[in-house]
C-alpha cells in the first residue's frame, strides 16, 4: 500500500507539473527523419569526434569506437526504459489513485516511452554509419533487465526505480551535450545537433524523473522506498554487465582499444560512479544530480563541459578554453 492521504495532498501538483512538462512535446522533439544522414560520418565529423573525446585531433579511430560503444549501449538502455514504462502503464490502467486520475500521468509516460524507442532507433542508425556495422550483444541482457520489473511491487515503486536507474546515464549524456555545444556553439557538426536534439526530449525526461524522485518517492512507505533502492541496485549491476559486453564486442568489431588514455571515458566513468553513489544517501533520501555536486565535482564538470551544473540553468564558464583542454588531462 502507498500512503493515500499523502498522494491526495500532492496529486494535483504532480499532474499539473507533468502537463507543463509535456505541453510542447510535439514541437521540441527528436526524430531520425529530421537529420541529413549523409553528414553523419564525413571526415570533418570524425575529426570533431576526436576533439570531443580526446580534446585534440588524430584520434578518429578510437573516438569512433568509443562513441559507437557508448551510443549502442545507451540505445539498449533506452529501449529497455521504453518497455518498462509500457509495462508500468499497463499496471496503472485501473489503479484508483489521485495521481492516476485523468490523462496527465498516462500522457507523460506515453510520451517518455515513445521518445525513448526513437532514441534507440536513431542512435543505432548513427553507430551503424560510424562503424560500418553494429556492435551486437547477444539479446543485450534484455530479458534479465526486464525481469527486474516483473514483480508484484506497486507500479509507482517500479516507476521511481526505473527513473532512478536511467537518471545517472541521462545526467552523463547531458554533460556530453554541454561539451559538444561548447566546442561547437553554432552546432555546425552533425554530432552536436544529434546530442542537442536528443536533449530536447531528455530535458523532459529529466523533469519527469525529478517528479518521481522528489514527489512520488517520499510518498511511498519505508518498505517501498527500500524496494526502489533494491531494484535500482539490480538494474545498475545488469547495466554494468551490459557495458562490459558492449566494450568487448566493439573492441573485437573495430580492432581498437578505445579506453586506455581516453580522457572522455575517464570523465564518464568518474561521473557515472559518483552520481550512482550519491543520489541515494545512507538514510535513504533521494537527491538530484545538481544537489550532490561538491566543489571538486563541479570543477570537473565545468572543465569538461563549459558549464558548472548538470540540469540547472546553463552557466558558460570555460567555453573559450575548451578546445585546448580536457578537465586538466592535458
Amino acid at each position: 500500500m502507498t500512503t493515500p492521504n499523502r498522494f491526495s495532498d500532492i496529486a494535483s501538483a504532480i499532474r499539473a507539473e507533468l502537463a507543463s512538462v509535456t505541453r510542447l512535446a510535439h514541437v521540441r522533439t527528436f526524430h531520425p527523419n529530421a537529420f541529413d544522414w549523409s553528414e553523419a560520418s564525413t571526415p570533418s565529423e570524425l575529426a570533431f569526434l576526436s576533439e570531443v573525446v580526446y580534446g585534440e585531433l588524430d584520434h578518429e579511430t578510437q573516438a569512433v569506437a568509443y562513441v559507437t560503444k557508448e551510443l549502442a549501449q545507451l540505445a539498449e538502455i533506452e529501449r529497455h526504459v521504453s518497455a518498462v514504462i509500457a509495462l508500468t502503464i499497463g499496471e496503472l490502467h485501473d489503479l484508483p489513485d489521485p495521481v492516476n486520475v485523468g490523462h496527465d500521468l498516462h500522457h507523460a509516460l506515453s510520451c517518455f516511452a515513445a521518445e525513448e524507442i526513437q532514441h534507440a532507433n536513431t542512435f543505432y542508425r548513427y553507430v551503424r554509419m560510424l562503424a560500418g556495422s553494429e556492435a551486437r550483444v547477444d539479446k543485450a541482457l534484455f530479458n534479465e533487465r526486464f525481469d527486474v520489473f516483473r514483480t508484484d511491487d506497486h507500479p509507482y515503486v517500479k516507476l521511481v526505480a526505473l527513473c532512478c536507474s536511467a537518471y545517472v546515464g541521462e545526467s552523463v549524456i547531458t554533460i556530453f551535450e554541454h561539451r559538444a555545444d561548447a566546442l561547437d556553439p553554432h552546432r555546425a557538426r552533425f554530432f552536436t545537433r544529434l546530442l542537442h536534439t536528443h536533449g530536447l526530449d531528455e530535458a523532459r525526461h529529466i523533469k519527469i524523473d525529478h517528479v518521481a524522485m522528489k514527489s512520488l518517492y517520499p510518498a511511498l512507505t519505508i518498505r517501498q522506498q527500500s524496494r526502489v533502492r533494491q531494484l535500482v541496485r539490480q538494474i545498475e549491476e545488469l547495466n554494468r554487465r551490459l557495458a562490459q559486453s558492449f566494450q568487448q564486442t566493439t573492441e573485437l568489431l573495430l580492432g581498437v582499444d578505445f579506453v586506455t588514455d581516453n580522457p572522455a571515458a575517464a570523465v564518464q566513468l568518474q561521473l557515472t560512479r559518483t552520481f550512482a553513489e550519491r543520489i541515494f544517501t545512507e538514510d535513504g533520501a533521494l537527491h538530484t544530480a545538481d544537489e550532490v555536486l561538491d566543489a571538486e565535482l563541479r570543477g570537473l564538470i565545468s572543465a569538461f563541459s563549459g558549464v558548472d551544473n548538470v540540469h540547472g540553468p546553463d552557466t558558460p564558464t570555460l567555453s573559450a578554453a575548451l578546445p585546448g583542454m580536457l578537465m586538466g588531462t592535458q
